[in-house]
């Protein structure tokens, strides 16, 4: 450290910011390699780990094409758009929601008895005996003490069994009772796992679970392709799951849509019945007629009476079919929704009224899928009762329009009936009575053949109604298992190994509230750093062992000769007596005193070292010499300095005045005013005068001392040294209580990447030997690989 540039070195200067120093910022967290070497090895493990006990869970895909069932054939077309608010993204996402929904899933896991599952340990890994399991379950009773605890059953070779290694044995398809519940245990297969675990699942958990699972999506934009994936850890189960859940989900939509020929079914089976029993009744009164008149024939007029009236009445009675099908279908639409069937709408001819009643079956149904899949609060609710109502209305005012026509038409074929049945009074009395009874026998057969032909085309339709949607894929599964990646645990647990020592030796930084650097003491304190000492590796706890030798080539050695040259820069240049002190204890004080006083006295300057720590001195044992008296025996006046002074053994330039008899006293002893006289005297004979003191944090011994001395070196020790103790030194300099304050900064420990350290590229002195400071175990070697420290 150079300040031949500064006539008072204890003024801290303003220059220029130095640079980021990304070798020393490195080497603060290589300081702490083996927490790198110690949790990446652990996360490391905890992935492999971690792979082997979860197990891998694979994706199964298919594809479903959603028809549009919306598309109008017919003169209706524009009615029905004009009605419709519904297009086809929106039913898209209905059959999206009716896909998700809890009921079909609830019935893929009653329907595949999803709810009892079996697995097995193999070590470490889990396995999913799904298809493969040795035995099965026949759950009679399922307690909620089976839901939260797994079921062991274990098998041998002799048809028994036991319950979660208990010591009574069960015969396998017997039932027993525990506290899991009522079931049988059956024998399935032979297996290689003796030991099965089974869990009892609640269905509406499981299906929620399952549906957490469940993804279904459109395939490409502007398409009524649906893409469904299911995760499992089977990959035989997830394709069982998708296959089941397209049964359910078909299956439901073809009851909906034979809902309505259903219906129209049982109306005419119910009117083939009643005609049935009526033509029979008929047919005999006709044979019974011509058996007691003896009738064979009718003449030719009565004949065309006959046909003519035949035909009128085969008119007369479509009309009234066709009236109590509109009777029908005006019931239905004043009851719908309690219950009513559906009307025959294959017996209407008219196509208004057919589309609008397939309309209102179609909002029917979607009101009835919205109460699977949503609440009744649902805003669609409201749209769709409000178009049904308005179809309700049109359907009711079309029945009424089409009911007066017919009732219309009825009259003037009954007056056409009237005119023929007058006609007949010509012919005799006994053609007359039969003609009568077999216009009863036509009318009654043309009505059955009408009605079996509407059945023929019921049924026909029933038959041939086929779903909204197709399967375009059989679903697939993937070769590698979607979770866990592999890849992904491995760069993870990698990197934690990596973040976690980093945010530990972080957290260290800023919970440590010791001097860490030399800039952040400058910044608090305001007060220049004279002299920077390193920390000396390799030394025993004996203190001789750190005393520097005066032929030393170290670092330390070099740091101390710095220290000796920038003494001459204190002041005006002329302080020769120095104090040394420190905030608290174990600060380096009488190390840097001793080495101070032995690099003085190798420059051929006369140099005394006085050990004023009255509390608790040091300075006799680092140097081995007798403390029976010394500074305390001057200070009370028993005894000349003659006798105190003792040789270093040192230096022969290097002479010591231990502390002496620890005094019950010491405050009081330092200011009798003896201290001045020794200090007067000893100029004399000294060139330099070196006083250990007191900590001043501690006590006030210093604060005497500090009276009269020409400098004062205040040592700040790194890593030891609090941050709050810089502030009294920021406050000393402030109201100058100490004459030529000035910084010694010392324990530096360069493996950190903290301080400065002299010599060329800043990591160690450019020309020493000795002491070569090495910042841990590989340290060297990664220089070497690196070139970077």
């Amino acid at each position: 450290m150079n300040y031949k540039n500064s006539t008072h070195p204890t003024q801290l200067h303003e220059g220029p910011r130095e640079k980021f120093d990304l070798k020393a910022y490195l080497r603060r967290y290589l300081h702490y390699w083996y927490l790198f070497f110690l949790t990446i090895p652990l996360c490391l493990g905890a992935a492999y780990l971690y792979l082997i006990i979860t197990q891998p869970t694979y994706i199964s895909q298919t594809t479903l094409l959603i028809k549009d069932n919306k598309t109008q054939v017919g003169p209706e077309e524009t009615i029905m758009k004009e009605m419709s608010q519904f297009n086809g993204n929106k039913v898209l996402e209905n059959e999206i929601g009716i896909l998700k929904s809890q009921l079909l899933m609830g019935m893929v896991v009653k329907q595949l008895k999803l709810d009892i599952s079996f697995q097995t340990k193999d070590g470490l890994k889990t396995i999913d005996l799904y298809g493969q399991s040795p035995i099965k379950i026949d759950a009679q009773i399922v307690t909620d003490y089976a839901y939260a605890h797994p079921l062991i059953i274990n098998t041998d070779s002799a048809g028994f069994f036991r319950v979660n290694n208990g010591s009574e044995y069960y015969r396998l398809g017997t039932q027993i009772r525990t506290a899991w519940g009522l079931f049988f245990v059956h024998k399935v297969m032979a297996s290689a796992y003796p030991e099965v675990e089974v869990q009892f699942h609640n269905p509406q958990s499981l299906t929620r679970g399952m549906l957490g699972r469940l993804t279904v999506g459109v395939l490409y934009p502007q398409s009524t392709l649906l893409e469904l994936s299911f995760e499992d850890t089977s990959v035989q189960k997830s394709k069982d799951i998708l296959n089941k859940l397209l049964d359910v989900y078909v299956q439901s939509s073809l009851n909906d849509k034979n809902s309505e020929a259903s219906n129209t079914l049982k109306f005419i089976e119910s009117r083939l019945g009643l005609i049935t029993g009526e033509l029979s009744e008929v047919e005999k009164d006709v044979e019974v007629y011509k058996k007691s008149k003896g009738l064979t024939d009718i003449s030719a007029e009565s004949q065309l009476f006959l046909e003519n009236i035949k035909e009128n009445d085969s008119k007369l009675n479509e009309i009234e079919t066709q009236i109590k099908v509109l009777e029908s279908v005006d019931h239905y639409i004043q009851n719908a929704g309690e219950g009513a069937p559906a009307p025959a709408t294959y017996m209407i001819d008219d196509p208004i009224l057919v589309s609008l009643l397939t309309k209102f079956n179609d909002l029917s149904l979607q009101r009835e899928r919205y109460a699977r899949i949503t609440q009744v609060e649902n805003p669609l609710f409201e749209t769709v009762n409000t178009q049904m109502d308005q179809t309700r209305q049109a359907i009711q005012e079309n029945v009424q329009n089409l009911k007066r026509g017919m009732a219309a038409t009825k009259e003037n074929l009954n007056g056409i009936n009237t005119k023929f049945s007058s006609g007949l009074s010509s012919i005799p009395k006994k053609e007359r009575e039969y003609v009568g009874i077999k216009r009863q026998q036509t009318i009654k057969e043309n009505l059955y053949l009408y009605l079996l032909q509407k059945r023929e085309e019921t049924a026909l339709a029933y038959a041939s109604t086929v779903t909204d949607s197709r399967l375009i894929d059989a679903p697939i599964s993937s070769y590698m298992p979607v979770k866990p990646k592999r890849s992904v645990i491995w760069l993870g647990a990698g990197l934690a190994g990596l973040v976690i020592p980093l945010i530990l030796i972080n957290l260290i930084f800023m919970l440590n509230s010791t001097v860490q650097n030399r800039e952040e003491v400058e910044r608090i304190t305001h007060t220049s750093i004279l002299a920077e000492i390193g920390m000396m590796k390799g030394k025993g706890r004996n203190p001789a062992e750190s005393i520097i030798k005066v032929t030393s080539r170290s670092a330390v050695a070099e740091q101390f000769r710095a220290l000796r040259t920038n003494l001459q820069y204190m002041g005006d240049g002329s302080c020769r007596t120095i104090m040394l002190t420190s905030s608290i204890s174990s600060e380096g004080k009488s190390f840097i005193s001793i080495n101070l006083a032995v690099s003085l006295a190798s420059s051929d300057k006369r140099v005394i070292l006085i050990g004023l720590d009255l509390r608790k001195p040091s300075l006799h044992n680092r140097l081995e010499i007798t403390n029976k008296k010394g500074a305390s025996n001057y200070l009370v006046g028993q005894k000349n300095l003659d006798e105190l002074i003792q040789p270093s053994g040192l230096h022969p330039q290097f002479d010591v005045l231990s502390c002496g008899p620890l005094p019950p006293n010491p405050s009081e002893l330092l200011s009798n005013g003896r201290l001045p006289e020794l200090i007067a005297e000893l100029r004399e004979r000294y060139d330099y005068i070196l006083i250990d003191s007191p900590p001043y944090g501690l006590v006030t011994d210093a604060a005497l001392i500090s009276e009269h001395v020409d400098a004062t070196l205040y040592v700040v020790r790194f890593n030891h040294t609090l941050l709050d103790h810089l502030k009294h030194i920021k406050e000393l300099q402030r109201t100058k209580r100490f004459a030529n304050l000035s910084l010694i900064y010392n324990g530096v420990d360069y493996a950190f990447g903290y301080g400065y350290v002299y010599g060329s590229g800043g990591n160690a002195y450019g020309y020493h030997t000795e002491d070569v400071q090495d910042t841990g175990f590989g340290f060297k070697t990664l220089k070497k690989l690196t070139g970077m420290f």
